[in-house]
């Protein structure tokens, strides 16, 4: 060994003998005389939290931090407001959805159609005639209490009469108005039965455009879309981050991923060298496009990609949320059980752990869960699947003994509220798109590890508030109750911070307030922990920090 790699080392040694309170001496900023909730393991609350730079260097009583105080120290006095670790998400598809952000209308916690429409019409007056106005989804028209229809070509017209209106219900399914159709060569004029995607127009009596779309006729719309330049990606991205950050969100795990050279990656890849990130990305890599025969090339993608790179705001962690295209299932239909497809499932899976990688596989029907169970048994008696904590995401249809298999594995099961924004009357006219509560109160029982997340944008929405109600109440947004497997609101509050931690491998960085973690952190306008359980979903952060930095202020 080199002497100056052998002294390095000793000196490393020595630092880590330091306590952190003796290497900083003082705080940058302190919070005092609150009701700082640590969600550590005693669950334990104190009066006074301080922050040396991007760390948390004590928390204890008022009289306990002040010992930390300089005169350079920045001094927040919560008059008696609730702090709280800042919320993860196990489960999002964040960077994707930063394309069309300055288009973008979020319906989050919105239950009055008049309001939704609203928001519609506000865009329209920011934007420019002729520029589309967009939401990737994140909502059902359940959600509103007021008249739960599908949005309608006529109000569509209403609202936006200038600008080409797409509003995604999920995947495969859109509510349009006429300056959309137009957008796509389609006027009041034109014989709808006629033209090649008449099958994805839903007409009315009169036969006439109804505003809603499916399939092809949706997608060509989205390709009259203009694509942002890299530049504008970016600034996309840095304010969709300030949104997530303004209700409660400083980490998520990222599950569509991809490989640089895609301008979702590339711009948060330039934030984070820019030091401009806000909000923490732990993102997946999905395997290839394969067939049966092909799926042994994976073992050269894994060579030639890294993982736990980059920074502490943005890191590749693993394979997800897809390994094999044609075993990706609904709560309708299961996984594809041909012996070639279970064959190159458990191949890639394999493979994986062979890497020695996290997998983070989307599984919601039980029999799924049950045929990968049986994959990952074979691979178990190689690889120690705890220690790569290999996960199922959604889960929604897993059962107590499938539960007791995986907890068996030392798997970890990601939980998400999806049907949050259903009700109990939710249909949709694609198949296979159906969903379920995941078993909040069995997964707890069992004592597998398990967290909560959203599935945002796309299929759920964002506000990390809505999830903490929905596991603890078991109600949709329009106030129907939906299930009885709920937790308590500590146990909610566990599973969306210090236990979504350990899916992102940073258990001794976040999701609790403890000396030597990162200072990310909410200041809450309502104490979470007194408040009636249905006032927890209108909980908003006053304030949002995230490294010892303030990115958001009510």
């Amino acid at each position: 060994m080199r002497p100056y790699i052998r002294y390095k080392n000793l000196l490393l040694i020595l630092l880590a003998c330091i306590p952190l309170e003796i290497l900083a001496q003082t705080a940058t900023m302190i919070l005092t005389n609150g009701k700082i909730v640590t969600v550590d393991e005693q669950f334990s609350i104190h009066q006074s939290i301080a922050i040396s730079d991007q760390r948390i260097l004590g928390v204890g009583s008022n009289d306990a931090i002040k010992k930390y105080q300089s005169a350079n120290t920045k001094l927040i006095n919560l008059n008696g407001k609730t702090v709280i670790p800042g919320l993860i998400d196990n489960h999002a598809h964040i960077m994707r959805s930063a394309e069309h952000w300055l288009n973008e209308v979020r319906m989050e916690g919105v239950t009055s159609r008049k309001e939704a429409l609203d928001l519609i019409a506000q865009k329209a007056k920011k934007l420019e005639p002729g520029q589309w106005i967009t939401s990737v989804g994140g909502f059902s028209p359940i959600q509103f209490r007021d008249n739960n229809k599908p949005f309608t070509l006529s109000e569509l017209d209403l609202a936006a009469p200038e600008n080409p209106v797409l509003l995604q219900h999920l995947f495969g399914m859109a509510f349009v108005n006429s300056q959309a159709f137009r957008m796509i060569d389609i006027d009041e004029d034109t014989e709808i039965a006629w033209l090649e995607i008449a099958n994805d127009i839903r007409l009315d009596e009169d036969e006439k455009p109804t505003g809603v779309v499916t399939g092809s006729a949706m997608r060509r719309m989205q390709a009259k879309m203009a694509k942002p330049t890299r530049a504008q990606y970016r600034e996309y991205a840095q304010q969709l981050n300030i949104f997530l950050n303004s209700m409660g969100l400083t980490s998520v795990v990222d599950a569509t991923g991809g490989q640089p050279g895609k301008p979702d990656i590339d711009a948060y890849s330039a934030l984070d060298k820019e030091q401009a990130l806000t909000l923490r990305v732990f993102h997946l890599l999905p395997a290839p496009d394969y067939t049966p025969d092909q799926v042994e090339q994976f073992s050269e993608v894994l060579k030639n990609t890294t993982f736990f790179e980059d920074s502490d705001y943005f890191q590749r962690i693993g394979i997800g949320e897809r390994l094999y295209g044609p075993i990706h299932d609904s709560m309708s239909q299961p996984a594809a059980d041909t012996p070639e497809h279970k064959m190159a499932f458990a191949t890639l899976a394999r493979i994986t752990a062979e890497a020695g990688l996290h997998l983070h596989q989307h599984a919601t029907h039980v029999k799924s869960i049950n045929q990968h169970l049986n994959a990952y048994d074979e691979i178990a008696k190689q690889h120690d699947l705890a220690r790569l904590r290999w996960t199922f995401t959604h889960a929604d249809g897993i059962n107590e003994a499938a539960i007791k298999r995986a907890k068996k594995l030392g798997m970890m099961i990601a939980t998400q509220s999806r049907r949050l924004i259903m009700g109990n009357d939710f249909t949709h006219p694609l198949p296979l798109i159906d969903f379920a509560d995941p078993p909040l109160k069995k997964l707890q029982q069992s004592e597998i590890h398990w967290g909560l997340g959203t599935d945002t944008m796309t299929v759920a929405q964002s506000n990390p508030f809505y999830t903490l109600w929905w596991s603890i109440t078991g109600k949709a947004i329009n106030g129907e109750k939906l299930t009885d497997q709920v937790v308590d609101r500590k146990q909610a509050l566990i599973a969306h911070t210090r236990a979504n931690a350990r899916f992102l491998f940073r258990e001794n960085d976040l999701g609790s307030l403890e000396v030597g973690k990162f200072a990310d952190l909410l200041i809450l306008d309502k104490d979470y922990m007194m408040i009636a359980e249905d006032e927890i979903r209108h909980i908003k952060p006053e304030v949002t920090i995230v490294g010892g930095k303030v990115v958001y202020r009510q």
